[in-house]
C-alpha cells in the first residue's frame, strides 16, 4: 500500500484532500491501468486503438479506488481487487462509449469521441466487446456473490439508460422519477463496486450492506453534481460542452426544479426554448441559468448531492477509524467539491 495511506501508521496532519488518496493508491492504479490494457489486446486491431484511446484519455478511475478501498477497509490483502476493478471500468467504457453514440456527442474528456474518429458502428461493437470482456474476466474469477452484484447493477444501468431515453424532452418528469432513473444508470454499478470490496473482504452481511449502501449514495451525489456541471463548468474544465442535457433533452435535476417553481409565463419560456431548440444555444442556456439562479435549481440541486454525500458519510463513520476509512471519506467530500 503507499506511503500516503500508510506511512508506518501515523495520522494524517491535515485533512486527507481526493488527490492524497489518488497518490495513496498510485501504485495500485498503475496496476489497473496496466491490466486495462492488457486486456484490450486483441488480434482484431480496432479492439485495442479505440481501447487503448480511451483507457489513456483520462478519468479518475473513482470506481476501482472504491473496490480497492472497501476490499482494505475490510481487510483484503490480495490482488483480485484488480480483475474486479477492470471489470467495473470496463462496463462503465463501454455506457460512454454506448452513450456517445445515442447522444451524437463527438467531445469526450476534452478530446475528441470515440465516434466522433472511428464511427457510430465501431463505437458501438467495441462498447459491445468491453460489455463481453467484463463478462469473460468475472467468469475466469468464478466468485457468484461478485458476479450477481456486477449482474444486478449492469441490468440497472441498462433499464436506467432506456428510462433517460423515454423521458427525454419531458419536462413532466417528476423528481421521485429522476432519482430512479440515476440509481440506475449510475448510483447502482458505484454501490456495486463497494459491494465488491466487501465481498473480497468477506465482511458479514451488516458491513457488506452498510458499504454498499455507502455506495449508492456516493452514486446519487456523484451524479447530481455531474447534472449541476453540465449547466455551469467551463467547456475546457468539463471536458465536453457544456449544456449537452439541455441540447440533448435530458431532464435532470435541476431543470425539473426550475419547471416546478416557474410561472406560467416561465413554463411557457421553458418549453419553447427546450421543446424547440432554434437559434444560438449559448443564448437558450443563458435564459435557463438565469431562471435557474432566480428559482434556486442549481443551490436546490447541489444541496440534495451533499444531503447524499453526507448520508454516505455517516455510514462510514460507524466503521473504525483507518487510513481507508478516512480515504473514502475524502472520496466522499470530492465527488461535491469537484470543479465547482
Amino acid at each position: 500500500m503507499s506511503q500516503i495511506l500508510q506511512r508506518r501508521g501515523a495520522p494524517f496532519q491535515r485533512p486527507m484532500r481526493f488527490e492524497d488518496v489518488v497518490e495513496g493508491v498510485r501504485s495500485e492504479l498503475d496496476e489497473v491501468d496496466n491490466a486495462l490494457l492488457a486486456n484490450l489486446e486483441s488480434d482484431v486491431p480496432l479492439i485495442p486503438a479505440i481501447g487503448n484511446y480511451l483507457a489513456r484519455g483520462g478519468g479518475k478511475r473513482v470506481r476501482p479506488i472504491l473496490v480497492l478501498l472497501t476490499s482494505r477497509l475490510c481487510g483484503y490483502e490480495g490482488a483480485r481487487y484488480i480483475t474486479h476493478s477492470c471489470v467495473v471500468e470496463f462496463i462503465h467504457t463501454a455506457t460512454l462509449l454506448h452513450d456517445d453514440v445515442v447522444d451524437s456527442s463527438q467531445v469526450r474528456r476534452g478530446g475528441p469521441s470515440a465516434n466522433a474518429r472511428w464511427g457510430n458502428e465501431a463505437s458501438v461493437l467495441v462498447g459491445d466487446y468491453l460489455f463481453a470482456k467484463s463478462l469473460w474476466l468475472l467468469a475466469a474469477d468464478s466468485d457468484p456473490r461478485i458476479i450477481q452484484a456486477v449482474s444486478n447493477a449492469t441490468v440497472y444501468l441498462s433499464e436506467g439508460e432506456v428510462l433517460q431515453l423515454i423521458n427525454e424532452f419531458n419536462l413532466a418528469a417528476s423528481e421521485k422519477s429522476y432519482l430512479d432513473v440515476i440509481y440506475r444508470k449510475t448510483a447502482a454499478l458505484i454501490a456495486s463496486c463497494c459491494q465488491i470490496g466487501a465481498i473480497l473482504g468477506k465482511a458479514s452481511s451488516e458491513r457488506e450492506q452498510a458499504l454498499t449502501e455507502f455506495g449508492r449514495n456516493v452514486g446519487y451525489a456523484f451524479q447530481l453534481v455531474d447534472d449541476v456541471l453540465d449547466y455551469t463548468a467551463k467547456s475546457e474544465r468539463l471536458g465536453k460542452p457544456v449544456g449537452n442535457d439541455l441540447t440533448e433533452g435530458n431532464v435532470t435535476l435541476p431543470l425539473i426544479h426550475l419547471y416546478r417553481l416557474a410561472g406560467e409565463g416561465e413554463k411557457q419560456t421553458i418549453r419553447e426554448l427546450f421543446l424547440e431548440p432554434n437559434g444560438n444555444p449559448d443564448g437558450r442556456l443563458q435564459i435557463i441559468l438565469e431562471m435557474m439562479k432566480k428559482h434556486g435549481a442549481i443551490e436546490y440541486t447541489m444541496k440534495q448531492a451533499r444531503d447524499y454525500a453526507e448520508r454516505a458519510k455517516a455510514i462510514l463513520k460507524k466503521f473504525e477509524t483507518s487510513h481507508h476509512q478516512q480515504a473514502l471519506l475524502s472520496l466522499a467530500d470530492y465527488v461535491v467539491e469537484r470543479e465547482q
